[in-house]
């Protein structure tokens, strides 16, 4: 219930008035429904007296037929457009507020829920929850108003033909209630498995490459198989309830329809009941079936906008677990970096991932982190750009604590480069300028601006950009973006499959420079380049401050199982297992003849090729 309201309070309130004015339009549609069997009733009746009279009273009532039948179209096309339309809107804002609610949770919470299933809520969820309050809403609420203005008329008509033909329809009533509360689970877990199917279509596609490579793909259908066989079982078995539903109503009605021809003939031979009131009350009853038949349509859209929206509650109410905030992110330029007895141990874990780091970084200066694989580095990458939520007092810029300040505050002053970086299936100049800035070239997004009849291939605008000319160069992509037919405006594809490994580090390189932070991360981003390139990125991230102006380096942290790569670092600290076992300038631990000193020197010997 607690979901419900949250969510009237949040998205239907703000509507109150179209939904209002759309019951009046209801009310109007259905008081006219059951004006005109009234009327023809008393038309009849007029009629089987005969004369001049009763045929002019005939006319009179027929004109009055006509402009009730004009207020049935109108009342009814607007009330339709007066709930759809808010479903419409209620669907974009609640599907903005999940995908906000997405971006600001952390990772654990991406550990316990599958991708295919957060995929499923965004999509069919969402578009349940617009049926329901619109499609459904609008039945339930006609259904509310059209009922009692039935058995109103119906009773004024006939009070005791009234009471004979109540019994059979209560009977497919109470039917129905018993049906909406079995298609209620049958709902639920009808999502359940559409999420989970889902998830085996992501998850099949992202890994399409490696399934050919190993010849697995019968494998891979014969497991999409499954499950869509769960899922159509389940939906064959919605469909018969929901189809037997239909004639148990219709029975109902026919079984009350035979009571008003039974009874309520024996009512008009015996003159208790005229003709016409006859042929009212029978047309009212048909009306008042076919309700609770259309009613029985939208059941199973009822029960799954419900069972949707206690799905989507449930992730937008998951705590982001993040610390309380206590002050604002107050830097000036690039920070000093301070570490003190930092340990980490991810959730779900017996061993801690990092143990008793401790460190103190000048502003400007550069941390280099060396160490075998799984020894932490990528953990402490993660801890200073908050993916995970380091201890508190453990981790200090310019002696803040990281974890007491906003998060976007906080990561609007620093870039990560991921060693396995993600592009967007969009030109190379928007993966670059990834935070929406204007370009006025012709295939980034924005620079039809909202026209369909601008050309495709024509640039609107051309837009000097010193900045992006710089970090190209920084980032050695200058020569890459000579060599592809279009430049700049060139669509990586899917996760930048266009692309080369080394091209998308450099890509996610340039896009990291562009934002020009005060704190930089780089984690193991030379890992897919030839030893060319990386002397001149390490040369270009050296020289970070060598570009003529006044804008100071960043402080930078970069992880890497190269030691060339870390030989301009101020300090490096060596990992093993999550503890520093060593920790100094390059030539320091050069000299000091450890476990540093020993990987420097077999690299060395196999970029001799000795």
């Amino acid at each position: 219930m607690q979901p419900i309201l949250r969510f009237l309070r949040r998205y239907a309130v703000p509507n109150l008035p179209q939904y209002a004015l759309g019951l009046v339009m209801l009310f109007v549609t259905n008081y006219a429904i059951v004006r005109i069997p009234t009327l023809v009733g008393n038309a009849l009746t007029l009629l089987e007296g005969g004369g001049a009279q009763a045929a002019q009273a005939g006319r009179d009532i027929a004109f009055e037929l006509m402009l009730w039948a004009v207020t049935v179209v109108v009342a009814r096309t607007l009330s339709r457009v007066l709930f759809f339309n808010p479903g419409r809107t209620v669907e974009f804002r609640l599907g903005v507020d999940l995908f906000r609610k997405l971006l600001s949770l952390q990772s654990p919470f991406y550990l316990r829920r599958k991708v295919g299933e957060l995929v499923s809520i965004a999509t069919n969820d969402t578009s349940s929850v617009r049926l329901l309050i619109g499609f459904a809403g609008l039945q339930v609420c006609n259904v509310a108003v059209a009922i009692p203005l039935h058995i109103h008329q119906m009773w004024v008509t006939d009070s005791v033909l009234t009471m004979w033909v109540l019994a059979p329809v209560s009977l497919g009533a109470v039917y129905m209630h018993r049906t909406v509360r079995l298609f209620y689970g049958m709902i639920r877990q009808s999502l359940e498995l559409l999420a989970k199917l889902s998830d085996r279509i992501l998850e099949s596609y992202a890994g399409i490459g490696t399934s050919r490579a190993h010849g697995s793909e019968e494998a891979m259908v014969r497991r999409f198989a499954e499950r869509n066989q769960a899922y159509l079982n389940l939906q064959l078995r919605i469909a018969k309830i929901r189809a037997f539903s239909m004639p148990a109503l219709s029975f109902s009605g026919l079984v009350g329809a035979s009571l008003v021809l039974w009874v309520g003939g024996d009512r008009v031979i015996g003159g208790q009941m005229e003709i016409g009131e006859l042929a009212t009350f029978t047309s009212l009853l048909i009306s008042l079936v076919g309700l609770l038949m259309a009613l029985a349509w939208v059941l199973a859209a009822i029960s799954r906008g419900i069972v949707a929206l206690g799905r989507i509650d449930a992730v937008v109410q998951t705590d982001d677990q993040l610390p309380a905030v206590e002050a604002e992110l107050q830097i000036q330029g690039p920070p000093a970096l301070t570490l003190q007895d930092l340990h980490f141990t991810y959730p779900g874990a017996d061993e801690p991932a990092l143990s008793d780091i401790s460190l103190n970084l000048g502003s400007g200066q550069t941390l280099g982190i060396f160490g075998r694989t799984g020894s932490g580095k990528t953990t402490l990458v993660n801890l200073l750009a908050r993916v995970y939520t380091a201890p508190a007092g453990t981790v200090m810029l310019d002696g803040q604590d990281i974890t007491k300040v906003p998060l976007h505050t906080y990561r609007a002053h620093l870039a990560v480069v991921p060693q396995d970086p993600f592009l967007f299936s969009t030109t190379l100049r928007d993966n670059i300028r990834l935070k929406g800035e204007k370009t006025g070239h012709a295939r980034t997004s924005d620079a039809r601006e909202g026209s369909l009849d601008a050309p495709q291939d024509v640039p609107t605008q051309k837009i000097v950009d010193p900045m992006l000319d710089r970090v190209l160069a920084d980032a050695c992509l200058v020569e890459d973006i000579q060599n592809l037919a279009e430049g700049l405006d060139t669509v990586v594809g899917e996760r930048g499959v266009m692309l080369s490994g080394g091209q998308r580090q450099r890509t996610a390189l340039a896009r990291a420079l562009y934002q020009a932070p005060p704190l930089l991360l780089l984690d193991d981003i030379l890992s897919a380049v030839d030893q060319g390139t990386e002397a001149r990125l390490v040369a270009a991230i050296r020289g970070l401050s060598d570009h003529g102006d006044d804008t100071p380096p960043p402080t930078t942290v970069i992880v890497s199982h190269r030691t060339s790569v870390l030989e301009h670092a101020d300090e490096i600290l060596v990992l093993d297992r999550g503890r520093v076992i060593e920790r100094g300038t390059h030539a320091e631990l050069i000299a000091r003849d450890g476990h540093y000193a020993e990987a420097h020197v077999h690299q060395r010997t196999e970029d001799s090729g000795g």
